[in-house]
């Protein structure tokens, strides 16, 4: 029997009986990009895991009823967490990883968890030892260590069986000054929001079929129960593959979702409003864009350029967790992409309404769920009753009584329906303004006239009280330019034009401008903050809370400053910044600014102020890659013609000249995938050479990194003369074809691509060959190895090989034409695991292995 019929025979009791299908599933079901390389894990691998973890968690003495919050970025060992908890019922407690970590302890507080399971982008630093803390990214790691495949896949037959109604996690809102409220979810609340979705994927899954598997882009954070939904609920019943990504860069969106062959993205809608600002820059003729209605064939014909950014595969966005603007839906649809949007709530486990994808309608939310029963309050108000409705709030019987009436939840949200049933939501009843008049506005419909006029980056409309009656208050963010970062448009004109297209009762009657570059929003769904803006209204003062992006920037170069204070005059020259440190401080600014960066912005800006104007350049303007670097020469037909060309004619000249001896071999026999081999740099011919001392195990997946500036005219050919850029080129492409070699620049910036690039080589399982001394000796010598090995193996999780050559400058000296034969000797050395960030530390590791070699 296949998977996919066990899918839709099982019957759900719990979600233990979801995960036994799941174990059983077959193909890539998890793949996560770090920023560096790509990992990726099939259904089995997670379950193993899963079941892996719960054996490791019995031996702590942690069971049924304990809590075990999670505090981490999206991964796959949250999702091995997640089954592992819940194989031996201990609820979990997830954070989103941009919580505040005094948001942690309160929950910490509340729930005295026995566990705190934390990822790599967190900050956490606790004396207490107890809980224990636990890094998520060991889980996989260590799984061998805490039980043998026969106690792993009897683990689910000695664990009791949980009941419908048991609690499996304890989700938690937050709040600038209110307790958090944690919300109860129970096996119960899940299935009643899957077995719907479920049932609906059977009737079409067969028109999918030719098209699988579907691969998502999740960029909804596992905290949250809709992208819980659309990682470890849905995607298994299609078949699906889930890919998740660090930062939300439009770029690197849009290349994940072309690179991977995404069909679909999950996201919030402010990452709609980055992706559709992006969009217009490259192809300025969606801006021009009409709403009309036309064959969706049509629409993709004439907005092909973007479909060809996009990738060819994908065709829909799942968007969630926050009201949809309806122009930018249209916008999207006017493209020829389908946005499916739904509603829900967390104490809905989320969903409520979903549209048929199908059968969507332009503004609605869709229709309700087969089971959950939805109506419309006197008031407005939307209230809800089913199965999927929580029982309630963790210890909190005042609030738990307050969200209920007569079984009815109240949502506070306001909303309608048309004559077809369909669900269409206003706004939040507690943000509603009302008029002197009593009348009602709904902030959103204010703000969605705002951010159409040029030049208004984010507004947020507000209820402002003055003589007893409350108004219509604009607080806006706004785009400048200059060297003194001048508004583009004058906040009183952006009112004017306004309230020449709002109706009566909406006009605006205040504004504020607010003083950073964005306005407030909750991590995850990225929600106004009304509260803090209304109070900042109030008080005119900036919260603490929410830096502007100078304190931003200044509080990041801190991390780099050393004992130097910053100043508004301080040049990033005096900083002193290494070429490493210039990659991660790269990095770094490209997530708290979400944009797309490369070295050269560092070197551009003398001081702070250039460099943030740099940085809002970047914002507005797609960053180009400086270099190119191969994919070509991976594909079937290079490969074939490298294979030919090592075995027949490389090879055999290498070993005609340099008289080969090798030892440990050995130490190759018990490496498993990808590696680093380092080794000491004496000749031109160190690449042949190792090439040959290989096995074929590892000769034909290797990739050699070159100087960049050794191709200097073929990269900067207007510096250089015809004849010498056509024959440093045909060198060029030929070291690409018969070594698979990647250009590494030393001096010049790029550093950063390269290592994304490397990234991708080790994903496709090929091994990094390196010269860390950056230089070919003069006798033999071994000179200091530069810190970029310790980085690469230390960002891309890679065990190093170290390598030492013995005789080759005396076959091919630097300094001569022609080779001379000779002796040469090729050794071989443990693989060494290098972990940490001082990379001139991991380097010095490596270079002490290869001189004892």
């Amino acid at each position: 029997m296949s998977w996919s019929i066990i899918f839709s025979a099982m019957r759900r009791e719990t979600l233990v009986d979801f995960f036994q299908d799941m174990a059983n599933a077959r193909g890539e079901f998890l793949v996560y990009d770090d920023g560096y390389r790509s990992w990726s894990y099939t259904y089995s691998d997670v379950a193993r895991a899963a079941k892996a973890f719960a054996v490791r968690l019995e031996a702590a003495g942690i069971g049924k009823g304990d809590k075990v919050i999670i505090w981490s970025e999206n991964r796959p060992e949250w999702v091995v967490a997640f089954w592992g908890c819940l194989l031996v019922g201990a609820v979990v407690v997830p954070i989103d990883y941009r919580a505040s970590s005094n948001f942690l302890q309160r929950v910490r507080q509340i729930v005295q968890p026995r566990l705190i399971l934390i990822g790599e982008e967190v900050s956490f630093s606790d004396g207490d030892a107890s809980p224990p803390v636990w890094p998520l990214s060991e889980i996989t790691a260590s799984m061998e260590q805490w039980a043998d495949r026969a106690t792993i896949e009897s683990i689910s037959a000695s664990l009791a069986l949980p009941s419908r109604d048991d609690v499996i996690q304890i989700i938690f809102t937050s709040g600038a000054t209110a307790e958090p409220k944690g919300v109860l979810i129970t096996h119960r609340n899940i299935l009643a929001n899957i077995v719907p979705v479920e049932n609906e994927i059977l009737k079409y899954r067969w028109l999918g079929r030719p098209f699988f598997p579907l691969r998502f882009l999740n960029l909804l954070p596992l905290s949250h129960l809709f992208g819980q939904a659309m990682t470890m609920f849905i995607p298994p019943m299609l078949p699906g593959t889930v890919v998740f990504m660090r930062g939300y860069n439009p770029e690197r969106i849009i290349k994940q979702i072309r690179m991977r062959r995404i069909s679909v993205l999950v996201c919030v809608p402010k990452i709609l409003e980055v992706l559709r600002e992006y969009i217009v820059h490259v192809d300025p003729k969606a801006a021009r864009m009409k709403p009309v209605r036309r064959h969706v064939l049509r629409r993709w014909w004439m907005y092909r350029k973007v479909h060809r950014l996009f990738g060819m595969k994908f065709w829909s966005f799942v968007v969630g967790a926050a009201p949809l603007d309806p122009a930018l839906e249209a916008f999207w649809s006017g493209l020829g992409f389908l946005v499916i949007q739904g509603y829900g709530l967390t104490e809905t486990a989320p969903i409520v309404t979903l549209n048929h994808p199908f059968n969507a309608q332009a503004g609605s939310v869709g229709k309700a769920l087969p089971g959950v029963e939805v109506k419309i309050a006197p008031d407005g108000e939307i209230l809800v009753r089913g199965e999927n409705v929580t029982v309630g709030y963790y210890c909190a019987d005042d609030e738990t009584a307050q969200a209920f009436e007569d079984g009815w939840l109240h949502t506070g949200d306001i909303g309608a329906f048309d004559e077809e049933g369909r669900l269409y939501v206003r706004g939040r009843k507690k943000e509603m303004i009302v008029t002197p008049e009593g009348l009602n506005v709904f902030p959103e419909d204010v703000e969605r006239v705002l951010e159409r006029i040029a030049g208004v980056r984010e507004a947020a409309v507000i209820g402002v009280t003055r003589g007893g009656q409350e108004r219509v208050h604009a607080v806006l963010v706004l785009e400048t330019g200059g060297a003194k970062n001048i508004p583009l448009v004058h906040p009183a004109e952006v009112v004017r034009l306004a309230n020449q297209q709002l109706e009566e009762h909406q006009k605006i009657r205040g504004f504020s401008v607010w003083p950073g570059d964005a306005l407030p929003r909750t991590e995850g769904t990225r929600k106004l903050k009304r509260r803090q803006i209304k109070q900042w209204v109030e008080q005119g003062s900036v919260p603490r809370s929410e830096p502007a992006a100078e304190d931003r920037l200044a509080a990041l170069l801190a991390k780099y400053a050393g004992d130097r204070p910053l100043t508004s005059n301080v040049t990033l020259e005096e900083l002193g910044l290494s070429s490493l440190e210039r990659i991660e401080l790269t990095m770094e600014l490209e997530e708290q600014f979400q944009t797309s960066l490369d070295e050269t912005v560092l070197s551009q800006a003398r001081d702070l102020g250039e460099l943030r104007a740099l940085l809002a350049q970047a914002a507005r303007e797609p960053a180009a890659s400086p270099i190119q670097f191969p994919a070509w020469n991976r594909r079937w037909l290079a490969c074939g013609v490298r294979r030919l060309g090592l075995a027949l004619l490389i090879l055999p000249l290498t070993r005609l000249f340099a008289w080969i001896r090798v030892e440990g071999r050995e130490h190759l026999q018990a490496l498993d995938g990808p590696a680093i081999f380092a080794a000491n740099h004496q000749s031109h011919l160190d690449t042949p050479v190792i090439f040959a001392a290989l096995p074929p195990r590892w000769r034909y997946r290797l990739a050699p990194a070159m100087s960049k500036e050794f191709f200097k005219a073929h990269f900067f050919p207007a510096q250089h003369g015809r004849w010498q850029w056509l024959t440093n080129s045909v060198n060029y492409y030929l070291a690409c074809l018969f070594f698979n070699a990647f250009p590494l620049p030393q001096q010049e910036a790029g550093a950063r691509q390269a290592l994304s690039y490397m990234g991708e080589l080790v994903s496709e399982g090929y091994c990094i060959l390196i010269f860390p001394e950056g230089r070919r000796t003069e006798q033999g010598e071994i000179s200091r190895f530069q810190g970029g090995v310790g980085m690469i193996a230390s960002r891309l999780h890679l065990p190093v090989v170290p390598v030492r050559l013995e005789g080759l400058e005396r076959v091919l000296h630097q300094s001569w034409k022609m080779a001379r034969p000779g002796p040469v000797k090729v050794i071989f050395g443990r693989p060494l695991q290098l972990q940490g960030h001082d990379y001139s530390q991991l380097a010095w590791q490596v270079e002490q292995a290869v001189r004892q070699l």
